[in-house]
């Protein structure tokens, strides 16, 4: 339950040299037509302007929190969670957007009755590239609707790639933090799929079959930067899950994941290099 005085919805960026994006992310959450959150951003010392950019911003839902020292992705993600005072939770990175009516749309999902036991609410998400420009405008890889964890996480096995979606995809209640042990960079390229099979332990995924928000593909960003390591990483996480009795993981999944994995790798692994290539040239000095 909401206490009095308090947002139904804490926002937060774990926010490292974004620069170049920050203000677009910070506008397009706080242009929500729902407006009953806070913003808090945690800025991992970052060495460029970021965290001037973000203090420029003034509206009174927003906090702006510099660490004394660089934590890494995991412990500044794990930091943005600390103090969220929301009954609902979304992280998201300082270059994603999110569009006006997601935190509206994903917010109704839970506040039905109807939907007691869901423990994930995400929603499509369009891939924009660094000047903001739709590369694939829709990702559906899960149908809309309720879905068992057992199931979704049986897929995405199977598939060997992500099909839920990074973080700025998500929503998630507070109350399951505690039940959870935070963002784990033990695999870093899978930092937020581990997160999301931990709030699959504790109930069902809700899929909203709308792009609500958009993941910028750059050579800043923490997934760019993981690069071709991104399948061997994927394979670990992979055989962490299976691990977990609870999920029915088969070894014929396994053995189809690791297909699709190497498929998935090559492709984004070759397609992202095509994409940095290309807007080095037409910008005259990288993206």
């Amino acid at each position: 339950m909401k206490r009095r005085g308090e947002p139904l919805v804490t926002v937060t960026i774990p926010m490292y040299n974004n620069e170049r994006f920050i203000s677009q992310t910070i506008e397009s959450i706080l242009s929500q037509t729902y407006t009953d959150f806070e913003l808090l951003v945690y800025d991992d010392n970052s060495t460029d302007a970021s965290y001037e950019i973000a203090k420029s911003f003034v509206d009174p839902r927003m906090r702006v929190v510099r660490n004394d020292k660089n934590l890494g992705p995991e412990g500044n993600w794990n930091k943005a969670i600390e103090e969220v005072r929301g009954k609902y939770v979304k992280l998201i990175c300082g270059d994603d957007i999110l569009y006006p009516k997601c935190l509206e749309r994903q917010v109704a999902v839970f506040e039905k009755k109807q939907h007691a036991g869901i423990s994930l609410v995400c929603s499509q998400r369009t891939i924009i590239d660094p000047e903001g420009k739709p590369l694939i405008k829709k990702i559906n890889l899960v149908d809309k609707g309720r879905h068992k964890a057992s199931e979704v996480t049986r897929k995405l096995i199977r598939m060997g790639t992500n099909i839920l979606g990074e973080p700025v995809c998500g929503l998630y209640p507070a109350a399951l933090l505690p039940y959870t042990r935070g963002y784990t960079a033990k695999v870093p390229y899978t930092i937020d799929l581990e997160f999301w099979t931990q709030l699959l332990r504790l109930g069902d995924l809700y899929m909203i079959d709308e792009p609500l928000c958009a993941f910028r593909i750059s050579d800043e960003s923490w997934s760019s930067r993981i690069g071709d390591m991104r399948y061997h990483h994927f394979i670990e996480f992979m055989e962490q899950t299976a691990s977990e009795k609870s999920f029915e993981i088969t070894d014929l999944d396994m053995f189809i994941g690791k297909i699709n994995c190497a498929v998935h790798s090559m492709t984004s692994t070759v397609g992202f290099k095509l994409f940095a290539g290309a807007a080095q040239e037409e910008g005259g000095g990288g993206i």
